[in-house]
């Protein structure tokens, strides 16, 4: 046995995948793969099967007799967000932990579009050139699809779409019976969703790259890469497309040797692939085989420091979130000043709160969009900030965790958090009481700019046994600062059991 040896489990809605890998050296010990039926369970009927659920566990049994042998004492065992849509999805994980001993972690869309970018991120070569041009990832899941944009070697927008192949496939398998033109009748509908995308994505990015991830790419692999390199151009692709929709799928099933249940979720891939094509004019696309089981092991390997990568995908997130304000018109230079408060006095309470780096995070983002709510209402906006909040989608995020940050914004105003409110009482209790702590902190980051004039041009923080002291340097008056402060310094009290003061410095020389 090696405690460098890690196992990661994927469930996903056509196959699980169980990948062991040595850390230290980043080899790969074993890998198995084992095909499920889940998704169509889902979308023909809306839950998971009693016999699919058998077929899930058998695999997985094989899984954890494969970990036994090699002794694995460190895992994580994963289920896509597309399998969370089922209507007897809890009922599932319980049974399948009582059958195999599995404790699966529900991921949300957004952390599992993360992962997989960070995957792709390591897997390919040259990732941060070919983001230095506009560059479009698109993971393609069963039931929906990721499109994320970089420009300039930075992040710019992320959207998912439920247009998903099999989704897509499962959607319209009625009306592919009554129609002789089923490929326009798709074309229709995939184009549909792609134009209501493109209103809303950037404008001034000039495209140059795809790159084209997802866990069930064989039939791309077979059918589009049957050159040596992993990278086509436009016009390869429309070769392609054009023989895909011409040759009947049985034929193409025997050429490519590829099950119907693949087959059938090609044409719909190649005419997405075909719009986006259309809508960017990119001029090639690159296939990375990067899966969500990398991604879980990117994550794993990073979380121990044992790989770097080098593009920070957790400024993406921040990024994310700054778009997001900037979409609801936010007061962005009060935004900027809050933030930058929050997070020198959470960096400087430490001793007090415990919390780490991905709370700080939390916080951060929190403080950014503690006001998007004013774009509703401006009397009630930080019941309608959490609203959007809940509503958003915001890269990298689990859904916990994007309710930890609803409940921040909500109460950074003058709501007091209490176990007595459904919006806090919902978390866990370990979420809550982190929760609590942030939004403490945050309440006092905005009452020193509850004037939206950045009056306080610096802070010091100094903490004692009975109290933290607060230093501020103003230019101007700072009576509305003092008085908020006071006002919502109650609340930190009850919380970290010390009262904060506020003290005038002065002028900010």
């Amino acid at each position: 046995m090696s405690t460098n040896w890690f196992a990661a489990i994927t469930v996903g809605s056509q196959n699980a995948i169980l990948k062991i890998i040595d850390m230290r050296k980043q080899t790969v010990l074993e890998y198995i793969k084992a095909e499920v039926s889940i998704g169509t369970d889902i979308f023909n009927r809306g839950k998971i099967g009693l016999e699919t659920v058998e077929e899930t566990s058998v695999a997985l049994k094989g899984f954890v007799s494969c970990m036994e042998e090699y002794d694995i004492t460190e895992s994580r065992a994963v289920a896509v967000s597309a399998i969370k849509e089922a209507s007897n999805a809890e009922y599932v994980r319980e049974q399948i932990r009582l059958q195999t001993g599995l404790e699966l972690e529900w991921l949300s869309n957004s952390e599992e579009r993360f992962l997989h970018s960070q995957a792709a991120a390591n897997g390919t070569p040259n990732f941060n050139e070919l983001i230095k041009e506009g560059t479009m990832l698109i993971d393609i899941g069963t039931g929906s699809i990721q499109l994320t944009v970089y420009d300039e070697g930075n992040f710019m927008f992320s959207r998912n779409i439920k247009l998903g192949p099999l989704r897509v496939r499962e959607l319209l398998a009625e009306l592919k019976e009554r129609t002789s033109n089923f490929a326009d009748l798709l074309e229709d509908f995939i184009f549909s969703k792609i134009r209501d995308y493109a209103q809303f994505a950037p404008k001034d990015v000039s495209y140059k790259h795809f790159i084209l991830i997802g866990t069930d790419l064989l039939f791309f692999k077979r059918a589009f890469w049957e050159k040596a390199e992993d990278k086509i151009t436009e016009a390869y692709f429309e070769a392609l497309y054009a023989h895909i929709l011409e040759t009947p799928e049985k034929v193409l099933a025997k050429k490519y040797e590829l099950s119907f249940d693949s087959i059938s979720q090609l044409l719909p891939s190649a005419m997405l692939l075909k719009e986006l094509l259309k809508v960017t004019k990119a001029e090639e696309i690159l296939l990375s085989d990067a899966e969500l089981v990398d991604g879980i092991l990117v994550a794993e390997m990073i979380r121990r420091k044992s790989l770097t990568l080098t593009h920070d995908f957790t400024q993406d997130i921040v990024t994310s979130a700054r778009n997001i304000a900037l979409r609801y018109m936010t007061d962005q230079k009060h935004a900027e000043a809050v933030e930058k408060f929050a997070i020198h006095l959470f960096d400087q309470l430490k001793p007090i709160h415990g919390l780490s780096k991905r709370e700080r995070l939390l916080l951060q983002i929190a403080a950014i969009l503690q006001d998007i709510g004013s774009y509703i209402d401006m009397n009630n906006h930080y019941a309608h900030s959490e609203y959007i909040i809940l509503a958003t989608e915001i890269l990298g995020l689990s859904t916990e965790e994007l309710e930890m940050v609803g409940a921040i914004a909500r109460y950074h105003s003058t709501e007091t958090p209490s176990l007595n409110l459904h919006h806090f009482e919902k978390l866990p209790t370990e979420s809550r009481l982190t929760t609590a702590k942030l939004t403490a902190i945050l309440r006092l980051a905005d009452s020193l700019d509850d004037s939206h004039q950045q009056k306080v041009t610096k802070i010091s923080i100094s903490l004692k046994k009975e109290q933290v002291l607060i230093s501020v340097w103003a230019d101007d008056d700072l009576m509305l600062e003092k008085w908020t402060f006071a006002e919502k310094s109650g609340f930190f009290e009850e919380v970290y059991g010390i009262k904060p003061h506020l003290k005038e410095k002065g002028g900010q020389k």
